[in-house]
């Protein structure tokens, strides 16, 4: 085993002492058409042969390596002599480009002073052309003149990249379209033209164009997009009072005549903030579940409250004709109670008082009837509407600590939630305590008319008693 052992470790010492000499890689690649070793002696004579077949090789390379070492030496040589003549050509280029840079300094002063004021004007040039033609990209009048703003874009880079003087008709360009587009804001032309609509379709309309205010078409406004180019309808369409003349103001083709409609004097701004408004339905969404649920139990305790001031009404207009009537009717409270007593007149004084109280009692709970609801739901609404202000305040703590107060945008939502809610709680308790109340006088009323006359049909038996 000892000799064995042996053996192994100096087969193996050899092999890795083979792999750090690189010869390992030339002994693994050994030809395929060869047989498989089958002992370490083999696995070690290989090796050794691949290492004599590497030295050889490295004799060749120094070989070859001396034999070229003249052409070097002459290669050496010629990339010398090509170094000093580009240092050379270098240091005669530097010595061009600094007399070329003086030359251009003195030109350049002398077309400064040359230029004097003419330089001051061309910058205020410059800066007109640029936002003139920012001015007519924006407007509307672009939609059938959209080639206009060319002219000024390349006048303003020429001024911007070249120091040569514009030529007249390029200065005549600036005044020429500015007082086009004054001109073209006191038209009202009728194009047609492509309109996006609001499912993306792409559609040939009669537009019509109110100077650089508005578009309408049909009976809703348009907007002109500026960085595409493109009119597109408006996404939500202003109020029904500046709609109503729009459809014949569409429809009129030049017509002779006035008809009025609303435009933007500030060419779109007031008409987007406007637009942003939200209305009533916006409003109540902003109150999330529950505004909605607020407005239901408003809905219910009005409905219920409106039931009983019309059930009161009717009953009494009855109580008030039986007052008149000799025979009691079985239709109205003061009927029954009045049929009560004309049932019990045959007992004592004190039986009959207790029937007649139990005849009164008996009315009350028809009369009475979803009045303690309604007040329960006008104790409810503003209840509900402080618990939207306190979710709506904690959902905008809740943005504040995520994203911070830099977009007031982000807050608005919690914010809304918070105000709305709080209105829709007084908005839905303001009606129902107010026809609670109706509802409960009139009640009262009946009662008390109940009261009265079973108080004079008690004394009125008393009296006969006594007698």
């Amino acid at each position: 085993m000892k000799i064995l052992s042996a053996k192994y470790f100096c087969t193996w010492s050899a092999a890795v002492f083979a792999l750090l000499l690189g010869i390992g890689p030339l002994a693994v690649a050994a030809p395929s058409n060869k047989a498989e070793i089958q002992s370490l002696d083999e696995l070690v004579e290989l090796v050794r042969q691949g290492r004599i077949e590497q030295s050889q090789q490295n004799q060749q390379r120094e070989q070859q390596f001396l034999r070229n070492k003249n052409q070097q030496q002459q290669l050496l040589e010629q990339a010398v002599a090509q170094r000093k003549q580009l240092e050379a050509r270098s240091m005669q280029l530097e010595e061009t480009y600094a007399r070329h840079k003086e030359q251009l300094d003195e030109l350049s002063r002398r077309l400064e002073t040359r230029m004097g004021s003419l330089k001051e004007l061309f910058g205020h040039l410059q800066s007109a052309s640029t936002e003139t033609g920012v001015m007519l990209q924006g407007s509307i009048t672009s939609t059938d003149t959209p080639e206009r703003r060319h002219a000024l874009e390349q006048l303003a880079d020429r001024l911007s990249q070249d120091r040569t003087l514009p030529r007249i008709e390029e200065l005549e360009q600036l005044w020429y379209q500015q007082q086009r587009e004054m001109v073209e804001s006191g038209k009202v032309k009728h194009l047609t033209l492509p309109v996006i609509s609001l499912d993306g379709e792409r559609v040939e309309a009669d537009v019509v164009r109110i100077g650089s205010f508005n578009l309408v078409s049909g009976n809703h406004y348009l907007q002109y997009i500026p960085e595409t180019g493109k009119v597109v309808e408006l996404p939500k369409q202003p109020p029904r009072f500046m709609l109503g003349n729009v459809e014949e103001f569409t429809q009129s083709q030049g017509s002779d005549g006035l008809l009025p409609i609303a435009i933007d004097p500030t060419r779109g701004v007031l008409l987007n903030m406007l637009l942003e408004t939200p209305d009533i339905r916006e409003r109540i969404d902003q109150g999330g579940v529950i505004g909605y649920f607020t407005i239901a139990i408003g809905i219910l305790g009005i409905l219920l409250a409106l039931e009983r001031i019309c059930v009161m009404i009717i009953t009494t207009r009855k109580v008030s004709d039986q007052k008149r009537m000799v025979q009691p009717s079985a239709n109205n409270p003061l009927g029954r109670v009045l049929l009560a007593y004309r049932d019990n007149r045959h007992l004592d004084l004190e039986s009959l008082e207790l029937k007649l109280g139990e005849a009164i009692l008996r009315e009350r709970a028809p009369l009475e009837k979803y009045l303690t609801l309604i007040k329960i739901i006008s104790v409810i609404a503003p209840l509900l509407g402080l618990l939207g202000t306190v979710t709506g305040m904690i959902n905008t703590f809740q943005v504040i600590t995520l994203f911070g107060t830099s977009d007031p945008k982000l807050l608005a939502g919690g914010i809304s939630e918070a105000l709305v809610t709080t209105v829709l709680g007084l908005v839905v308790a303001i009606p129902v305590v107010f026809f609670h109340n109706l509802a409960s006088t009139r009640s009262k009323a009946v009662l008390m008319v109940l009261e009265e006359e079973s108080t004079g049909l008690i004394a009125q038996r008393a009296e006969q008693g006594a007698a």
